[in-house]
Protein backbone atom coordinates (compact mmCIF):
# COMPACT_ATOMS: atom_id res chain seq x y z
CA UNK A 1 0.00 0.00 0.00
CA UNK A 2 3.28 2.69 1.11
CA UNK A 3 4.65 2.00 -2.69
CA UNK A 4 1.02 2.22 -4.26
CA UNK A 5 0.91 5.15 -2.78
CA UNK A 6 4.06 6.79 -3.30
CA UNK A 7 3.46 5.64 -6.96
CA UNK A 8 0.66 7.31 -7.03
CA UNK A 9 2.12 10.79 -5.23
CA UNK A 10 5.13 10.99 -7.70
CA UNK A 11 3.09 10.68 -10.94
CA UNK A 12 0.82 13.54 -9.42
CA UNK A 13 3.93 15.79 -8.92
CA UNK A 14 4.96 14.55 -11.94
CA UNK A 15 1.89 15.49 -13.53
CA UNK A 16 1.69 19.05 -11.35
CA UNK A 17 5.62 19.41 -12.93
CA UNK A 18 5.08 19.08 -16.52
CA UNK A 19 1.72 21.45 -16.34
CA UNK A 20 3.63 24.23 -14.72
CA UNK A 21 6.72 23.75 -17.38
CA UNK A 22 3.98 23.88 -19.53
CA UNK A 23 2.31 26.79 -19.12
CA UNK A 24 5.17 28.80 -17.92
CA UNK A 25 7.01 27.57 -21.43
CA UNK A 26 3.51 29.31 -23.35
CA UNK A 27 3.17 32.30 -21.42
CA UNK A 28 6.75 32.89 -21.83
CA UNK A 29 7.20 32.46 -25.42
CA UNK A 30 4.17 34.85 -26.07
CA UNK A 31 5.84 37.56 -23.85
CA UNK A 32 8.88 37.06 -25.49
CA UNK A 33 6.86 37.75 -28.69
CA UNK A 34 5.39 40.56 -27.68
CA UNK A 35 8.76 42.53 -26.34
CA UNK A 36 10.67 41.05 -29.47
CA UNK A 37 13.17 39.62 -26.99
CA UNK A 38 14.27 36.11 -26.34
CA UNK A 39 12.31 33.69 -24.18
CA UNK A 40 15.51 33.99 -21.76
CA UNK A 41 14.60 37.81 -21.48
CA UNK A 42 11.61 36.92 -19.54
CA UNK A 43 10.48 35.13 -16.23
CA UNK A 44 7.21 33.55 -15.09
CA UNK A 45 6.06 32.44 -11.93
CA UNK A 46 2.42 31.09 -11.42
CA UNK A 47 0.04 31.47 -8.23
CA UNK A 48 -0.04 27.73 -6.65
CA UNK A 49 -2.58 28.68 -4.22
CA UNK A 50 -4.57 26.01 -6.42
CA UNK A 51 -2.45 23.13 -7.69
CA UNK A 52 -1.02 24.79 -11.83
CA UNK A 53 -2.27 21.15 -12.89
CA UNK A 54 -6.04 21.85 -12.15
CA UNK A 55 -5.58 25.71 -13.56
CA UNK A 56 -3.85 23.68 -16.82
CA UNK A 57 -6.84 21.17 -16.67
CA UNK A 58 -9.43 23.47 -16.59
CA UNK A 59 -7.97 26.40 -18.35
CA UNK A 60 -8.34 29.00 -15.50
CA UNK A 61 -5.42 30.38 -14.11
CA UNK A 62 -5.89 32.15 -10.66
CA UNK A 63 -2.47 34.63 -11.63
CA UNK A 64 0.67 34.80 -12.70
CA UNK A 65 3.60 37.54 -12.79
CA UNK A 66 5.41 37.98 -15.91
CA UNK A 67 8.64 40.08 -15.51
CA UNK A 68 11.23 40.98 -17.92
CA UNK A 69 14.85 41.33 -17.32
CA UNK A 70 16.44 42.04 -21.00
CA UNK A 71 17.38 45.19 -22.59
CA UNK A 72 14.19 46.78 -24.23
CA UNK A 73 10.59 46.12 -24.81
CA UNK A 74 10.11 46.18 -28.77
CA UNK A 75 11.74 49.35 -30.07
CA UNK A 76 11.74 51.06 -26.65
CA UNK A 77 15.84 50.99 -25.37
CA UNK A 78 16.53 50.25 -21.63
CA UNK A 79 13.00 49.32 -20.58
CA UNK A 80 11.50 46.92 -18.52
CA UNK A 81 7.83 45.59 -17.20
CA UNK A 82 6.29 43.37 -14.33
CA UNK A 83 3.31 42.53 -15.09
CA UNK A 84 0.66 40.64 -12.68
CA UNK A 85 -1.96 38.85 -14.51
CA UNK A 86 -5.28 37.77 -12.39
CA UNK A 87 -7.88 35.20 -13.22
CA UNK A 88 -7.23 34.21 -16.34
CA UNK A 89 -10.43 31.99 -17.97
CA UNK A 90 -9.43 30.67 -21.03
CA UNK A 91 -12.84 29.08 -21.69
CA UNK A 92 -14.11 31.43 -24.65
CA UNK A 93 -16.65 31.06 -26.90
CA UNK A 94 -17.37 32.59 -30.34
CA UNK A 95 -16.94 35.95 -29.84
CA UNK A 96 -13.99 36.01 -27.24
CA UNK A 97 -10.94 33.36 -26.95
CA UNK A 98 -11.70 33.96 -22.43
CA UNK A 99 -11.33 36.62 -20.06
CA UNK A 100 -8.91 38.41 -18.16
CA UNK A 101 -9.80 39.42 -14.48
CA UNK A 102 -7.46 42.34 -13.62
CA UNK A 103 -3.62 43.54 -15.61
CA UNK A 104 -1.38 45.69 -13.50
CA UNK A 105 1.47 46.53 -15.26
CA UNK A 106 4.65 48.55 -14.23
CA UNK A 107 7.10 49.90 -16.73
CA UNK A 108 10.55 51.04 -16.14
CA UNK A 109 12.43 53.34 -18.47
CA UNK A 110 16.03 54.31 -17.91
CA UNK A 111 17.60 57.55 -18.64
CA UNK A 112 19.92 55.49 -20.59
CA UNK A 113 17.55 53.64 -22.08
CA UNK A 114 15.96 57.00 -23.06
CA UNK A 115 18.89 58.48 -24.30
CA UNK A 116 19.52 55.58 -27.31
CA UNK A 117 15.78 55.41 -28.21
CA UNK A 118 15.75 59.60 -28.67
CA UNK A 119 18.84 58.27 -30.62
CA UNK A 120 17.17 56.55 -32.39
CA UNK A 121 13.73 58.01 -33.59
CA UNK A 122 16.28 61.19 -33.80
CA UNK A 123 18.44 59.00 -36.78
CA UNK A 124 15.15 58.31 -38.31
CA UNK A 125 14.26 62.14 -38.85
CA UNK A 126 17.29 62.97 -39.37
CA UNK A 127 17.41 60.89 -42.28
CA UNK A 128 14.04 61.34 -43.76
CA UNK A 129 14.32 64.68 -43.76
CA UNK A 130 17.76 65.26 -45.11
CA UNK A 131 17.07 62.34 -47.82
CA UNK A 132 18.81 63.05 -51.00
CA UNK A 133 19.08 66.87 -50.26
CA UNK A 134 22.64 68.90 -50.29
CA UNK A 135 22.39 68.22 -46.19
CA UNK A 136 23.15 64.41 -46.88
CA UNK A 137 26.76 65.13 -46.49
CA UNK A 138 26.13 65.61 -42.84
CA UNK A 139 25.17 61.74 -42.54
CA UNK A 140 29.30 60.86 -42.94
CA UNK A 141 30.12 64.28 -41.03
CA UNK A 142 28.34 62.74 -37.69
CA UNK A 143 26.80 59.68 -37.34
CA UNK A 144 23.15 60.44 -36.58
CA UNK A 145 22.43 57.84 -34.23
CA UNK A 146 24.83 59.61 -31.27
CA UNK A 147 23.63 62.96 -31.95
CA UNK A 148 22.02 62.76 -28.20
CA UNK A 149 25.03 62.02 -25.86
CA UNK A 150 23.29 62.62 -22.27
CA UNK A 151 19.69 62.66 -21.04
CA UNK A 152 18.28 64.19 -17.56
CA UNK A 153 15.31 64.08 -15.77
CA UNK A 154 13.54 66.51 -13.64
CA UNK A 155 11.61 64.97 -10.67
CA UNK A 156 10.08 68.02 -9.76
CA UNK A 157 8.76 69.41 -13.25
CA UNK A 158 8.33 65.38 -14.71
CA UNK A 159 10.40 66.78 -17.65
CA UNK A 160 13.07 64.62 -19.56
CA UNK A 161 15.61 66.82 -21.46
CA UNK A 162 18.51 65.44 -23.81
CA UNK A 163 21.66 66.55 -24.54
CA UNK A 164 24.03 66.37 -27.54
CA UNK A 165 26.85 67.80 -30.05
CA UNK A 166 26.62 70.94 -31.06
CA UNK A 167 24.17 72.00 -29.10
CA UNK A 168 21.85 69.63 -29.42
CA UNK A 169 18.86 70.44 -26.88
CA UNK A 170 15.23 68.22 -26.51
CA UNK A 171 13.31 68.57 -23.96
CA UNK A 172 10.37 65.90 -23.21
CA UNK A 173 7.25 65.01 -20.80
CA UNK A 174 6.25 61.66 -20.62
CA UNK A 175 2.26 62.25 -20.40
CA UNK A 176 -0.54 59.65 -21.16
CA UNK A 177 -2.31 60.24 -24.10
CA UNK A 178 -6.73 59.59 -24.75
CA UNK A 179 -6.64 56.10 -25.63
CA UNK A 180 -4.47 54.91 -22.65
CA UNK A 181 -0.97 54.46 -23.92
CA UNK A 182 2.12 56.98 -23.30
CA UNK A 183 3.75 59.72 -25.53
CA UNK A 184 6.85 62.26 -25.11
CA UNK A 185 5.41 65.31 -25.46
CA UNK A 186 8.42 67.71 -26.71
CA UNK A 187 8.02 70.79 -24.85
CA UNK A 188 7.21 74.03 -26.43
CA UNK A 189 10.54 75.71 -27.69
CA UNK A 190 12.48 73.20 -26.49
CA UNK A 191 14.03 71.25 -29.31
CA UNK A 192 17.00 72.49 -31.01
CA UNK A 193 18.96 70.23 -33.40
CA UNK A 194 22.54 71.29 -33.53
CA UNK A 195 24.38 71.82 -36.57
CA UNK A 196 21.97 74.54 -38.03
CA UNK A 197 20.01 71.79 -39.36
CA UNK A 198 16.53 72.93 -39.23
CA UNK A 199 14.34 69.66 -38.82
CA UNK A 200 10.86 70.54 -38.55
CA UNK A 201 9.67 69.50 -34.42
CA UNK A 202 6.68 67.58 -35.60
CA UNK A 203 8.67 65.10 -37.54
CA UNK A 204 10.89 64.50 -34.59
CA UNK A 205 7.47 64.16 -32.51
CA UNK A 206 6.07 61.54 -35.13
CA UNK A 207 8.84 58.94 -34.80
CA UNK A 208 8.37 59.36 -31.08
CA UNK A 209 5.07 58.78 -31.17
CA UNK A 210 5.69 55.77 -33.53
CA UNK A 211 7.94 54.11 -31.08
CA UNK A 212 5.86 54.85 -27.77
CA UNK A 213 2.52 53.89 -29.42
CA UNK A 214 3.65 50.20 -29.96
CA UNK A 215 4.39 49.53 -25.97
CA UNK A 216 0.03 49.36 -25.45
CA UNK A 217 -2.07 47.56 -27.46
CA UNK A 218 -5.64 48.34 -26.62
CA UNK A 219 -7.55 45.44 -27.86
CA UNK A 220 -7.16 44.24 -23.98
CA UNK A 221 -8.00 47.98 -23.10
CA UNK A 222 -4.62 48.35 -21.34
CA UNK A 223 -4.26 52.10 -19.60
CA UNK A 224 -1.48 54.24 -18.09
CA UNK A 225 -2.78 55.21 -14.70
CA UNK A 226 0.24 57.14 -13.60
CA UNK A 227 3.76 58.27 -14.82
CA UNK A 228 6.55 59.12 -12.55
CA UNK A 229 10.04 60.70 -13.09
CA UNK A 230 12.72 59.93 -10.68
CA UNK A 231 15.95 60.62 -10.94
CA UNK A 232 17.34 58.22 -12.98
CA UNK A 233 13.94 56.40 -14.71
CA UNK A 234 10.90 57.22 -15.52
CA UNK A 235 8.65 54.58 -13.99
CA UNK A 236 4.54 54.56 -15.70
CA UNK A 237 1.55 52.24 -14.21
CA UNK A 238 -0.47 50.69 -15.97
CA UNK A 239 -4.04 48.41 -15.44
CA UNK A 240 -6.74 47.10 -17.08
CA UNK A 241 -9.77 45.32 -15.33
CA UNK A 242 -12.61 42.59 -16.91
CA UNK A 243 -11.08 41.77 -20.61
CA UNK A 244 -12.51 39.90 -23.02
CA UNK A 245 -9.59 37.95 -25.37
CA UNK A 246 -10.53 38.54 -28.85
CA UNK A 247 -11.16 35.37 -30.40
CA UNK A 248 -8.72 36.04 -32.89
CA UNK A 249 -5.80 37.10 -30.79
CA UNK A 250 -2.46 35.60 -31.72
CA UNK A 251 -3.70 35.25 -34.97
CA UNK A 252 -2.73 38.22 -37.35
CA UNK A 253 -3.69 42.24 -37.34
CA UNK A 254 -2.38 44.62 -34.92
CA UNK A 255 1.13 44.54 -32.82
CA UNK A 256 2.16 41.36 -32.01
CA UNK A 257 0.10 39.66 -34.54
CA UNK A 258 2.22 36.76 -35.19
CA UNK A 259 2.17 35.89 -31.47
CA UNK A 260 1.93 32.49 -30.51
CA UNK A 261 -1.66 32.92 -28.26
CA UNK A 262 -1.65 31.15 -24.84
Amino acid sequence: MVIVLAFAAAGVLGAEFYARTVAVEKVQAAAACFIEDSEDAVAVSFDTSTPVLLQYVNDKYSGFTITTHGTHIRSAQGMTANIVVKDLDLNGDANKRGTVGAIDATIAWTAEGMQESVNVALQEAIDEYIGDSFFSFIQDWIPTDQVVTSVKTDPSTGVVTAEGILGTSISVKPQATADGGIQLAIQPDSFKLGGGLDLPQDQLQEKLDEMTGKLTDNKFNIRADSLEVLDDAVVAKFSANNVDIPADDGQGGGEGGGCASL
